[in-house]
Formats: C-alpha cells, sequence, structure tokens
C-alpha cells in the first residue's frame, strides 16, 4: 500500500481525482438543487412518478448502449492515438445507428404497453427519450474518460448541470409548470448538450470506423452489458415491488429515501471515483488492487455507510419530507453494501473478457432466489422489506462473486512497469 501510494501512477490519480471531484461537487450541487425543488414546488407523489418513469429509462438505456462505453474506457487509454481515435469513431456509429432504430420501436410500442401493464403512454415515451439522451451523454463521457481529459468532462458537465438547474427554474417559476415536464424536458436538454458539446471536443472527427475493432469493443462489452442489465433489473426491481404494493405516496417517500438517494451516491461512484480509478487500473496489477480493496474492505464499508447517513439525512430535511431513522439507517447501509459490490466488480471486470464473465455469473445465477426474496419482503413489509431487501441482496451477490474469483478466475499478470501510462 505504501510503495502505491508514492508510485507516478498514484499522484496522477490523486490529481486527476481532485480535479473530477471539484467539478463533480459543483455539478451535484446544482442538481440537487433541482431536486429540492421539484420535490417542495411538485409534491412527492410526483416525484415517485418521476423516479419511475427514470428507473424504466435506465433499464432501457443498457440495449441502446451495447455497453460500447465500457470498451472505449478499458482500451483508449492504452492504444495509441490513431488507434484511440478508431476506437471511438466505431464505438459511436456502432451505438448510435442501432439505438435509433430501437428507441424508434420502443415509441410505436407504447400504446401495447399502456394497454398490457397500466403505464401511462406519455410516461413511456418521456423514458424513452430520457434513456437516448443518457445513452448519448455517457458514449461522449466515455470518450474523454477513456483519453484521461478530466478538466474537460469536469467543465462540461458542470456547464450541462447549469443548463438543467435554470431550464427547471425557467419551467417551475417563470412558465408555472407544476407537472413531470417541468423537470424532464431540461434533464433532457442537458444530456443532449452534454453529448454535442463533448462530441466536437473529443478529437475524433473525421469518424473512423473498424469492423476489426468493433469485434474487440464487443467481446469486452457485451458481457458487461449483460451484467449491467441483470444487475439494473435488480437494483431498481424494489421500486417496482414498492410501486404495485403501495401507495403513490409510499412510492414517493421510497424514492426519495431509496432510490434518489442510491442514485446519488452512484454517481458519485460512476463520474467521480471510476472516472480516474478505471483508467488508472487498466495498467494495474488488479490482482494486488483486488487484495487491496479486501484489505480495507471494513473501514471502506464503514465509512460510505457514515458518509451515506449523512446525506440521506441531510437530503431528506431539505426536501421537506419526516425524518425516519430507522430508513435513514437502512437506506445508507444498502447504500453503502452496493458501493462495495460496485468496487469490487469494477476492478474484478477490467481484467479482461474471461473476469467480466466470471462478474456475469456471480451475479446472475442467485438472481431467481434474491428476486422471490425481495418480492416477499416487499409485499409482507412494505418500505421496510424494500429497504432490507437491498442490503441482503448486496451482501449475497458478494458472497456469490467471492466464491466465483476465488475457485474459477486467476487474475491476468499486469506488468508494473506499465503504470506510468496510466
Amino acid at each position: 500500500m505504501r510503495s502505491w501510494t508514492r508510485s507516478p501512477s498514484s499522484a496522477a490519480f490523486l490529481k486527476n481525482f481532485g480535479i473530477t471531484f471539484i467539478f463533480k461537487a459543483l455539478s451535484l450541487l446544482l442538481t440537487l438543487i433541482v431536486y429540492v425543488l421539484a420535490v417542495r414546488e411538485l409534491g412527492v407523489i410526483t416525484w415517485g412518478q418521476i423516479a419511475l418513469i427514470a428507473s424504466v429509462a435506465n433499464i432501457m438505456l443498457i440495449p441502446l448502449t451495447f455497453g460500447l462505453h465500457n470498451g472505449v474506457i478499458k482500451y483508449v487509454p492504452v492504444s495509441t492515438k490513431e488507434e484511440s481515435k478508431e476506437l471511438m469513431g466505431t464505438a459511436l456509429i456502432a451505438n448510435l445507428i442501432p439505438s435509433c432504430m430501437t428507441s424508434i420501436l420502443l415509441i410505436a410500442a407504447a400504446p401495447v404497453v399502456e394497454s398490457w401493464f397500466g403505464f401511462p403512454l406519455m410516461n413511456w415515451i418521456a423514458a424513452v427519450a430520457l434513456a437516448m439522451s443518457i445513452n448519448l451523454y455517457i458514449l461522449t463521457e466515455s470518450f474523454l474518460r477513456g483519453q484521461q481529459l478530466f478538466f474537460r468532462l469536469g467543465l462540461y458537465k458542470l456547464i450541462a448541470s447549469i443548463v438543467f438547474l435554470v431550464g427547471t427554474a425557467i419551467g417551475l417559476y417563470m412558465l408555472g409548470e407544476r407537472s413531470i415536464t417541468s423537470y424532464m424536458i431540461p434533464l433532457i436538454v442537458q444530456n443532449v448538450y452534454f453529448f454535442v458539446h463533448a462530441l466536437l471536443k473529443s478529437g475524433i472527427s473525421p469518424w473512423r470506423y473498424s469492423f476489426k475493432l468493433l469485434k474487440k469493443l464487443f467481446s469486452y462489452s457485451l458481457f458487461t452489458m449483460f451484467s449491467w442489465l441483470v444487475s439494473a433489473l435488480l437494483f431498481t426491481s424494489d421500486l417496482f415491488y414498492v410501486a404495485h404494493f403501495g401507495e403513490q405516496y409510499e412510492l414517493g417517500v421510497y424514492s426519495i429515501y431509496q432510490n434518489t438517494i442510491r442514485n446519488l451516491c452512484s454517481v458519485l461512484f460512476h463520474d467521480v471515483f471510476a472516472v480516474v480509478f478505471m483508467p488508472l487500473i487498466a495498467a494495474l496489477n488488479r490482482r494486488d488492487v483486488d487484495a487491496m480493496v479486501m484489505k480495507y474492505s471494513a473501514p471502506i464499508f464503514m465509512l460510505i455507510w457514515l458518509g451515506a447517513a449523512m446525506l440521506t439525512t441531510v437530503l431528506v430535511l431539505l426536501y421537506g419530507v419526516p425524518l425516519t431513522w430507522t430508513y435513514v439507517g437502512l437506506t445508507s447501509a444498502g447504500i453503502a453494501m452496493n458501493m462495495m459490490y460496485l468496487l469490487m466488480t469494477t476492478v474484478i471486470a477490467m481484467d479482461g473478457v474471461k473476469a467480466a464473465r466470471c462478474v456475469f455469473a456471480a451475479l446472475v445465477i442467485p438472481i431467481p432466489a434474491l428476486q422471490y426474496l425481495q418480492y416477499v419482503l416487499v409485499k409482507h413489509w412494505g418500505m421496510i422489506g424494500g429497504m432490507s431487501s437491498v442490503i441482503v441482496i448486496n451482501i449475497c451477490l458478494l458472497i456469490a462473486l467471492r466464491i466465483t474469483i476465488r475457485y474459477f478466475y486467476h487474475f491476468q499478470s499486469v506488468p508494473l512497469e506499465r503504470e506510468g501510462s496510466a
């Protein structure tokens, strides 16, 4: 540990982490202001519907992306400049054409979804539009992340957050629009703005395309995409169960405690820590990194739990929703367990295609039992059952992951001399 903290790569990591954290902290602050305004002005019930739309969009998003952004993040940091341009161009074209076609099909299916599942037509269309905008956002984000342009990445995200805040304020206070659209439209505009700006500045024009590189991207991204899809279904199903068994007000309260705050912490992980951490470990010995994470897992968990509890308390008070300490404890514990799971899977999956397959296997095998467990807990104990199920599920997934890695996988050997390229 001491030798790693003194290495050039660790110094670069800390520098880039600091740059990313400052920009993301400002962006999150602006986003939190939007959340507070939306909950207070639109009400808990409407916020619950927004959370439901966002959860559906996050599931739709996965087949739209094809996981190509994960391949960009993995391969661009260790490629030459010309190879990087070709990788990004290939990912862009391979993403845009299928995702546009899929979005059209999803919109066409809106009446069927409303008839079969009772999901409102306009909410479904909003979910499709949001999913497509997020797809564009994370694709171009991966271009900047892969090239380690952290200052530019943070700046563009900050500007996009300002667009989100200003757009929401205009809808709520200037136009007097007290509906879902006053939140959803600025959110989508924010994502599209970032996509356009990041694409123009990513340095990939003229676009290049290579079937060989596409195969390389897919060989890694396919399993991470399926893993992402399964985990998204698992980690959002609690909200769907609460929506099914509970009242609309309960859905709103649950989304504030569980989904909104959990998503914020997930954003902190993916947009701050992983932005710098993933390119770094692409050139490090993943066995050593995994061992370090395991060694310090207990203090990491406690630190995240405490931080999540403080964040939950502050946000609930700002939202104007009654504070329940049981909800705070369960929510923060679930967040901490989920962050530990994300951290370990990120390290392991970066070791290559076989590692990604092992991570996927450890996730998908216990899914039926875990889904049934979550269903029963929410059905019989409502919000308490839902929050408790998040903790139990992440513990089970961590156990399954460690067993799989211990008995069925051996880390690749990455020369430490390459650390300086991170």
